[in-house]
């Protein structure tokens, strides 16, 4: 079921199914807690989001220790947040479900909770205007960056190339983002992956200075989650994003903040609180935040909601 046809009923259903039986007693998050907020790549979306989430948090949380980590992505991020109590982490559903089943890229079981899906990520295919290529096999024997390891980027890319038929076909450049922009810049890249919001000011910077096309991945969709599981869907990267004069058919994918299972479910609960309460904020930082809704934060399967998390929405729904 597509997070937007819930009922309030069905809402409250599902919530009420999967609550469990602890009882949080209201009194807040531990005097002196350390929180975390596990970003990303310095150039990307995660990083000022997650950046932007620290402010709100450190704001609306005066008894808590507030920090930010710069990390490689989603891997580190999972790996952080499933491992240390307080961590909190940015990370795709497809990347989360990995985690949760131990699958690669993750060698063991590193099982997160989520706090709520926050908003989707687009996976961008991008290419210089002067490129011959077309469509995704045009790609064959040429250099394209597929992120560094450990990013969300590079287990999207890496699915994309399987079901495509390219792996193996391409030089593939394990760049980060700032560095795979350069490249393309420079000429020494034929394209580029990136999986991140709309519209990402990075390459909406390079665009200005020289024109971008951005590959169609619409018909790898069904491909996609046949392989690899229902977390994709059929998006649209709108006209005029970077420079484009129609739409361009992509895939997108959920973004969750996770934790620990064994994170304080009242600093929990407090947490998505102020992500609820400061949505303005972080939407005028992040313009893909306004994607936030509540109706659809709770579809993070199959990642289980956090205890916290589970408070909060059976109270905001009564």
């Amino acid at each position: 079921m597509e997070p937007g046809t819930l009922t309030r009923r069905g809402l409250l259903s599902l919530v009420a199914a999967t609550a469990g039986c602890s009882v949080l007693d209201g009194s807040g998050p531990a005097p002196g807690a350390d929180v975390v907020v596990a970003t990303g790549e310095t150039a990307g979306f995660f990083f000022s989001y997650g950046r932007e989430l620290a402010g709100v948090l450190s704001d609306g949380l005066p008894e808590a220790r507030v920090s930010t980590a710069t990390t490689s992505g989603a891997v580190d991020n999972l790996s952080r947040a499933a491992g240390v109590p307080g961590t909190f982490g940015l990370a795709p559903l497809d990347a989360a479900a990995a985690a949760q089943q131990g699958v690669p890229p993750f060698a063991l079981r590193q099982p997160p909770q989520a706090v709520g899906r926050l908003f989707d990520d687009y996976v961008h295919l991008v290419v210089p205007d002067e490129s011959p290529a077309r469509r995704v096999p045009d790609l064959s024997g040429r250099r394209v960056s597929v992120g560094p390891p450990g990013s969300g980027t590079a287990l999207v890319a890496g699915r994309v190339l399987e079901v495509s038929g390219l792996r193996g076909r391409v030089a593939e450049e394990r760049l980060d983002f700032s560095d795979g922009l350069t490249a393309l810049d420079q000429g020494g890249l034929d394209a580029l992956f990136w999986q991140g919001g709309l519209p990402t000011d990075s390459i909406v910077q390079l665009a200005g200075r020289r024109p971008l096309r951005l590959l169609p991945l619409g018909d790898l969709l069904g491909p996609m989650r046949v392989r690899y599981g229902p977390y994709y869907r059929a998006a649209s990267i709108p006209r005029g994003a970077y420079g484009n004069p129609t739409l361009v058919d992509t895939i997108a994918v959920p973004d969750l903040l996770v934790t620990s299972a064994a994170t304080d479910p009242e600093l929990v609960h407090a947490v998505l609180r102020l992500v609820f309460d400061h949505r303005q904020r972080l939407e005028r930082a992040v313009p893909t935040a306004a994607q936030l809704d509540l109706r659809a934060a709770i579809a993070t399967s199959p990642v289980p909601l956090h205890e916290g998390a589970l408070r909060y929405y059976r109270e905001v729904k009564r």
